[in-house]
């Protein structure tokens, strides 16, 4: 997969480790592809990109001196004034930006486990509101394994395939609570379900299981609440 050079850059370099630079690629939900440092970044910007309630995301919009809520396009632009002045920063990258088409969230990504070796990465939320800005953290809790998975599927159905002419007819038939393998058993193909899902004309349970045969869907209600797991707003 090749990057996409209509991206905008980012503010932080993909990190190097050795001789190799550990990188993921993603094209979320249709969106240029994206650099990103990990497999739960590029999870997030997966589940990010399904989200109807996202008008776009950036990786790494910017670099903030945590010290000062100044913001520089990027650490080396960081590092550059800092040898200009003299000033002692305290640096920090958030790793996406998101425009819910009202005031951006930023968000962070980490594991649990790298929370707990460095815990003051959960101050940053707070010390970013001072400067009027929203910070919320993703752990491997929110973007849990399950969760992850079933994203990654539906993001890949709708990265093939547009809604067909049977979307219609499939949402009439399941009506409420209807198990995935009575969908297919009625002559709808997986692809034309995947598809229902990822575009959030069907809606079922994304957390508890992968989807299987006995997954119940449903067109009734907000059916596009699925794609609205993350807690982007709750901040």
């Amino acid at each position: 997969m090749k990057i996409d050079r209509k991206s905008r850059p980012v503010a932080r370099r993909v990190q190097k480790r050795g001789q190799l630079k550990k990188a993921h690629y993603t094209s979320a939900g249709g969106a240029h592809v994206m650099q990103l440092e990990s497999r739960l970044e590029a999870s997030a910007a997966i589940a990010m990109g399904l989200d109807p309630r996202v008008r776009s995301i950036r990786s790494q919009p910017m670099t903030f001196d945590l010290a000062t809520g100044r913001t520089y396009p990027s650490v080396e632009a960081l590092q550059a004034a800092q040898k200009l002045y003299g000033f002692r920063p305290i640096k920090y990258t958030p790793d996406f930006e998101v425009d819910l088409g009202g005031p951006k969230v930023l968000i962070e990504v980490k594991h649990r486990k790298l929370i707990t070796l460095n815990p003051k990465i959960l101050s940053y939320p707070s010390a970013l509101a001072r400067y009027g800005y929203r910070l919320a953290i993703f752990d491997d809790h929110i973007l849990d394994e399950n969760f992850v998975r079933n994203m990654r599927l539906l993001n890949i159905a709708k990265s093939t395939r547009a809604l067909g002419d049977d979307t219609e007819a499939l949402t009439t038939f399941c009506g409420s609570l209807v198990p995935y393998a009575h969908l297919l058993a009625a002559g709808f193909s997986e692809a034309t379900v995947l598809t229902a899902i990822a575009y959030g004309k069907l809606t079922c349970d994304v957390r508890s299981s992968r989807l299987n045969h006995d997954t119940l869907l449903s067109s009734e209600g907000d059916t596009s609440a699925h794609l609205k797991e993350l807690p982007l707003v709750c901040y």
